[in-house]
């Protein structure tokens, strides 16, 4: 086990390595700054970004629309999703809203939430838009496919419902949650960046990717990809630690 994660954890570091490289490289033949900038001048605009006044309040503001928009999803996916279970009308009526959530191109639904709403809530009506359904499928698939010969043994026995749904259901639904936790906060992050772009919130990663787009300052671009990818990084922590939380008490 030990030789595999060592392995693991050395392909990853290759993989970076090579990517990097690859960079370097790929700047080097190029050699324009406003098409591949380099290392050295993204590293020191990135020392300037991360020196301004406003960036702590871009960052957390840009952090709190990609949290505000996964939980409302989650909220809302856990509910319809049950109800989803036991009410085969509902299923149906669910499955249009799916099908057009999951079909119409993301560039229409921001230019929707620019007509609908305030600028601040666009990336958050975004990032809930594109997780969503993700969420709600997860949560659906983990109530039905909760064993039926532990019902019925519950059934048997008298447990109420409260308690099944506590000590059965709950768990099924954390564990599926779990599962799709990281890659569902990695695409609300990229889809609240995406909708900061057009909205232009006044504290917003997207907001300063378009100027530094605006100005070409295409190492400016370059150093808040860095940005996002260490909160992508942050993100993929923290439901790490919430994940073994949920295995501590016995949820997973």
């Amino acid at each position: 086990m030990k030789d595999y994660i060592t392995g693991k954890r050395g392909l990853r570091a290759a993989a970076w390595i090579t990517l990097i490289g690859g960079w370097v490289l790929l700047s080097l033949l190029v050699d324009n700054e406003v098409i591949v900038p380099g290392v050295g001048s993204t590293l020191s605009r990135l020392l300037v970004i991360v020196s301004d006044s406003d960036f702590l309040n871009i960052v957390g503001y840009t952090f709190l629309r990609c949290i505000a928009g996964f939980l409302a999803s989650l909220i809302i996916a856990v509910a319809l999703g049950a109800l989803s279970r036991w009410s085969a009308f509902f299923r149906e009526l669910m499955e249009p809203v799916l099908s057009f959530l999951s079909s119409v191109p993301i560039m229409a639904i921001i230019i929707l939430a620019l007509i609908w709403l305030d600028s601040q809530l666009v990336p958050v009506f975004v990032g809930f838009v594109m997780v969503f359904p993700i969420l709600y499928e997860t949560v659906y698939n983990a109530i039905v496919n909760v064993d039926g010969d532990l019902i019925e043994m519950a059934k048997i026995f008298g447990v109420d419902r409260r308690t099944m749904a506590r000590d059965i259901y709950l768990p099924s639904i954390l564990s599926g949650i779990g599962r799709v936790s990281s890659s569902t906060l990695g695409t609300s992050l990229k889809m609240v960046v995406a909708g900061e772009v057009l909205a232009q919130p006044k504290y917003a990663i997207g907001t300063r990717l378009m100027l530094e787009k605006t100005y070409l300052n295409t190492d400016g671009v370059f150093a808040w990809i860095i940005v996002i990818l260490l909160m992508s990084w942050v993100l993929k922590l923290f439901m790490g630690w919430i994940k073994a939380a949920w295995e501590n008490k016995g949820w997973m």
